[in-house]
């Protein structure tokens, strides 16, 4: 393999994590955790429990270089709803389990937390764990609804915003699709622009108009290939802002609150905040 290629696989499998503020780290403290194993990985859990037999279980992902403290908004309304809330550090991500993990070798834990915990209800999914959720998806990883926070449009997209990020040559994109496949052989369709397919379930997609991360095209492009999915434009807000902000919740709180229902296919451009 040439080297070059090699050492950008081997920075896209370390993500340099964002650190957690003082106020999220005291909020973590008072969380109940576990951990689950995949494999070599050990990751924590962070569990907003809910002593109600019939609570339904949501599980909210952050995305690379993330955390889970970055959806505490959405794990307060969520579980003000009912919902039993679960936070997992992706995979080398947790600090007290570093370890190299590129995106594919993601799906690995939430199957393993489908078997542990039992099926989610709800995804909540920021940025790279939109794609992440696809790709489990494909492999077995079931849920009723899910919320798509600016998230990249296919697994080819988001390698395309990671080169850029990277300041890397385009020319590594193929290459670097061709080993994804090779290390991971799962449906052509996640190789190419329509990997999202969620069967029955509802779909949230949000996106901050002012995303530098991951352009607003892809969420019309996800809008696409989910025909009954609802897209919200959040106006004024980017990639990171979009995790707190009001229209987010408030997009949140109608979608969790909607019942399983067919619905209308809906462009939905929200005012700024």
């Amino acid at each position: 393999m040439d080297t070059q290629l090699a050492s950008l696989i081997e920075r896209l499998a370390k993500p340099s994590v964002l650190p957690m503020r003082p106020a999220e780290s005291r909020q973590l403290a008072t969380m109940t955790t576990d951990v689950v194993t995949c494999g070599p990985y050990r990751s924590r859990v962070l569990i907003k429990e809910n002593h109600d037999p019939k609570a339904k279980s949501a599980l909210l992902l952050h995305g690379w270089g993330g955390h889970p403290m970055m959806l505490s908004v959405a794990q307060t309304l969520l579980h003000a709803r009912g919902y039993r809330v679960y936070m997992p550090f992706l995979l080398g991500h947790d600090p007290h389990a570093p370890a190299s993990c590129d995106f594919p070798g993601q799906c690995s834990l939430l199957l393993a937390m489908q078997a542990k915990y039992g099926p989610f209800d709800t995804v909540v999914a920021h940025s790279a764990a939109g794609i992440i959720t696809a790709m489990a998806h494909w492999l077995g990883f079931t849920l009723d609804r899910v919320a798509l926070l600016s998230a990249p449009a296919s697994l080819f997209s988001l390698l395309q915003h990671s080169l850029l990020h990277h300041q890397v040559a385009g020319h590594y994109l193929p290459l670097l699709s061709t080993y994804y496949q090779s290390r991971y052989p799962m449906p052509a369709a996640l190789q190419a622009a329509h990997p999202y397919t969620f069967g029955a379930a509802r779909v949230l997609i949000l996106h901050g108009k002012q995303d530098q991360r991951i352009n607003c095209a892809d969420a019309k492009q996800i809008h696409a290939q989910l025909p009954d999915s609802q897209l919200d434009v959040i106006e004024d807000t980017g990639h990171l802002g979009i995790l707190s902000h009001q229209r987010t919740q408030q997009a949140l709180g109608r979608f969790l609150c909607a019942i399983n229902a067919d619905h209308e296919k809906g462009h939905n451009h929200v005012g700024a905040y």
